[in-house]
């Protein structure tokens, strides 16, 4: 694999992968999780066990615990990351803040290519509950399309909801938008 097809599977430039490879810039925890979900290694092949333990920290748990929790695909289409919940989902473990609320799921993030920025592999927590405010990252629903994760913005007196760089904002008191829940944490395995 080259650079440059490295770079694009992680969303870091060519260079910023040589960077990292040449040691010229340090690694950073989030590195170590794209570049080895990327390469379908552990993280320990890319470091030593010590640099690994370092960077992510000894009392990282494997997953998070708690209640049971729907984790649901997701895939990103023509600039927005879309919730495929007609496609196999998996179950995994709620953290505390959503493990006894009805209808919270979670999905990891499939790519850094585009907005929202948020590492590959972070595992999001959706709370349907929570209504989003500026600044919050949060799943919406607009009329009958599948969601999906938008950036909650205010502008002017109104909240918006960007989902991508090609579509216009969408204003969270619009009729078509059926639901908006809040993004209430994430997990970076």
């Amino acid at each position: 694999m080259s650079l440059a097809e490295l770079g694009e599977i992680v969303g870091l430039s060519r260079s910023e992968i040589s960077k990292l490879e040449s040691g010229s810039r340090r690694v950073r925890a989030d590195h170590l999780v794209v570049l080895a979900r990327a390469l379908k290694v552990a993280p320990e092949d890319l470091m030593d066990k010590e640099a690994v333990r370092e960077l992510i920290g000894e009392s990282v748990p494997s997953r998070p615990g708690g209640a049971s929790l729907t984790v649901v695909q997701v895939r990103r289409q023509n600039g927005t990351i879309r919730m495929q919940p007609e496609e196999s989902s998996v179950s995994g473990d709620a953290p505390p803040q959503i493990a006894n609320v009805a209808g919270a799921y979670a999905f990891y993030m499939p790519d850094t290519s585009m907005e929202p920025r948020v590492p590959v592999g972070a595992l999001l927590y959706v709370h349907p509950l929570l209504p989003p405010r500026a600044g919050d990252l949060a799943v919406i629903t607009v009329g009958n399309d599948a969601p999906v994760l938008a950036s909650i913005e205010r502008h002017s007196n109104a909240l918006v909801a960007i989902i991508g760089p090609a579509a216009a904002p969408i204003d969270l008191n619009d009729p078509a938008v059926g639901q908006a829940a809040r993004v209430a944490g994430m997990w970076f395995p």
